[in-house]
């Protein structure tokens, strides 16, 4: 795990999430569930990948009002993709594979 891609994806997460607070009450409950979250990540304490049904605010996005936000978006996929494991090896070939597949599809015509 790359702990400074985890600080930065946290605090960059964190900014957005204080800016948006101050207008969206979903926005500021999502910044009080995940302080704890951001917290550890900031100072470098999240040392093995999380779970990710152990973190909160997918529903904010999915079903919330918080999807018309995609920088704050964007910001909590990252968050929550470097706090999870990041790009590892497996990740790495699976997203290679994907792209091996697609590129297949594209040459036959599907």
């Amino acid at each position: 795990m790359d702990q400074t891609l985890i600080q930065q994806s946290a605090i960059k997460l964190e900014v957005l999430l204080r800016q948006y607070a101050a207008a969206d009450s979903e926005a500021a409950e999502l910044l009080e569930g995940l302080k704890d979250l951001v917290f550890n990540a900031k100072i470098g304490g999240i040392k093995s990948p999380i779970d990710r049904r152990d973190i909160p605010g997918s529903w904010y996005f999915f079903e919330g009002n918080l999807r018309r936000y995609k920088d704050l978006e964007e910001a909590f996929a990252e968050f929550k993709f470097q706090i999870t494991g990041g790009e590892t090896p497996a990740r790495q070939a699976t997203l290679q594979r994907i792209a091996e597949i697609k590129a297949q599809q594209s040459k036959s015509g599907q």
